[in-house]
């Protein structure tokens, strides 16, 4: 199993670009130690049918699955999941003037 940590600190992702493995069960997680909201929108990677969000952020759903992960202040998420397909994908906070994205590679 890989395992991935990106923290999130000052309104920005460390690191800024990770690489993972394609049908290879991923963890990745969100550790934020900012004092505010964050959220986590990478709607395009999470498509895998073996899913699974933890930690202490809210997930909201929309038609086509999950649409974004609020994670509370000084919080952690956590998504278990095989990466479906290979590419490179963003991902972003889009709680309002945060200005956050980064990059996951799947090869």
């Amino acid at each position: 199993m890989e395992s991935v940590t990106v923290e999130i600190r000052a309104r920005m992702f460390t690191p800024q670009h990770i690489h993972l493995h394609h049908d290879r069960k991923t963890v990745l997680r969100f550790r934020s130690y900012d004092t505010e909201l964050h959220t986590v929108v990478a709607k395009e990677l999470f498509l895998s049918a073996d899913l699974n969000v933890g930690g202490n952020g809210a997930t909201e759903f929309g038609p086509d699955g999950l649409k974004r992960v609020i994670i509370p202040a000084e919080g952690l998420i956590e998504f278990q999941f095989t990466p479906a397909r290979t590419g490179t994908f963003s991902y972003l906070c889009d709680m309002p003037g945060h200005n956050m994205q980064a990059l996951i590679v799947v090869e």
